[in-house]
């Protein structure tokens, strides 16, 4: 009976070698770590994360190399879990995943034929699909600059830039004068639009020079506010005086963004900002085979608004937490004129993040400039955890279900790193390293 037990080891090594596939090469299609398949060849189960992940690993290379998972599971429990006197008892011998009876093919002019006129119907319906999509289809058109409303634009004219369709005509209305421009080879276009004193909506569309469709239509309004707005009259400047020290304009800053200044004692204030343009990332994300990870940040929302009053000796301060990004920041006193200023928030050098989990648990390793983060790392963390992460150079993430973990870095909200129950990995490496 010995000379019938199957080892997992043996069975799954044996199988890869039949295809003639190395580890490196398994690793690269299954998205599972070259160590991770080793420790599963040599019986090292000690190596492995988990009972979870190791079933998963066992589903995912056995589908790979056509062999019943389920089999594998078996003997996985059998190797880890029963006695020595137990393992002379073994289960059922490996089968493929599917089996089927060959049956004698032969070939006949009326087979050629309808092979023929099959590969041809096909090759149709394709063909119908294909033009059906792309006459359906309509352009995407995205808005990059300015990201949203403009609160108070001091300039009467505005630059508009974006991303759509390749070659797609972008046009501006709403506006006593609407340009139009074209779009490059890679969709980005950009053009600078005049605007009037007081609001101003803009609405921008694209039409698709394949189909001629038009995309949605994207409004932006913009409030443009004249030097003699912005100024209060002699007769009224005394009582409503205000002086804004911080920030100064188009300041350039690292962390919350401070407001002070002086204004007559007890004097209400109120405090908002604008996002003008988020902040591109300052790294990049590979996965566990090196590729890039596109990315899709959240865009940045602004802070509720908040007011502030002058103290008794006549002074105010406070702080806004903004993300990364261009904004406009405002302070408007009650019963007057509203007072901006464009600053540029920048991310602190290295890089600094957050995981949050949510929506389940989470078996996280988390390598830190290559070391370890203790306590978390090797471990499950549970629904509702947030995990600070830090380094100089690069942060490495394996995440056990990616979809219940959501990664922010350096202020920019990454979304969660893939669909749950995905073992994904990420290496966040600081632009210029």
């Amino acid at each position: 009976m010995t000379d019938q037990i199957h080892k997992l080891g043996e069975v799954l090594r044996a199988a890869r070698e039949a295809r003639s596939v190395d580890l490196p090469r398994v690793e690269r299609d299954t998205k599972i770590r070259e160590r991770y398949l080793s420790a599963l060849e040599r019986g090292e189960y000690r190596e492995l994360p988990g009972a979870v992940y190791t079933k998963g690993f066992l589903r995912n290379y056995g589908s790979y190399l056509g062999l019943d998972p389920e089999y594998l599971i078996d003997l996985y429990r059998l190797e880890t879990s029963a006695t020595p006197a137990d393992r002379s008892i073994a289960p059922t011998p490996p089968r493929p995943m599917s089996v089927r009876r060959r049956r004698t093919f032969v070939v006949t002019p009326g087979a050629v034929a309808a092979a023929i006129l099959t590969i041809m119907v096909g090759a149709l319906v394709a063909w119908i699909a294909y033009e059906f999509v792309n006459f359906a289809r309509t352009p995407e058109l995205r808005i990059t600059q300015p990201a949203g409303d403009v609160a108070a634009q001091t300039e009467e004219t505005i630059t508009i830039r974006g991303i759509t369709a390749a070659g797609a005509t972008v046009t501006v209305s709403g506006l006593p004068e609407n340009p139009s421009t074209t779009a490059d080879a890679e969709g980005n276009f950009e053009m600078t639009v005049n605007l009037l004193p007081g609001s101003n909506e803009i609405r921008i569309d694209a039409v698709d020079p394949l189909t001629r469709r038009p995309s949605e239509t994207y409004v932006r309004r913009v409030n443009v506010v004249t030097d003699a707005a912005v100024s209060p009259s002699p007769s009224s400047s005394a009582s409503i005086a205000v002086a804004v020290d911080q920030p100064t304009a188009d300041a350039t800053i690292t962390g919350p963004v401070p407001v002070s200044g002086s204004a007559a004692p007890g004097t209400e204030l109120g405090l908002s900002a604008v996002l003008v343009e988020s902040q591109a990332p300052s790294f990049s994300v590979a996965d566990a085979s090196g590729g890039e990870v596109e990315l899709d940040p959240v865009e940045p929302s602004a802070p509720e608004p908040t007011t502030v009053v002058a103290d008794a000796a006549g002074s105010y301060s406070a702080s806004l937490p903004l993300a990364p990004g261009t904004w406009d920041v405002v302070i408007t006193p009650a019963e007057a004129p509203a007072t901006t200023r464009r600053v540029t928030v920048r991310p602190e050098e290295g890089l600094t993040g957050m995981l949050r989990l949510d929506g389940g648990d989470s078996y996280l390793e988390i390598e830190e400039d290559g070391t370890s983060l203790e306590g978390v790392s090797g471990g499950i963390s549970d629904d509702g955890d947030r995990v600070e992460i830090e380094a100089d150079d690069t942060i490495r993430i394996l995440a056990g279900n990616a979809g219940a973990v959501g990664v922010s870095m350096n202020g920019i909200n990454l979304g969660t790193m893939g669909g749950n129950g995905a073992v994904i990995e990420w290496l966040v490496t600081r632009s210029g390293n």
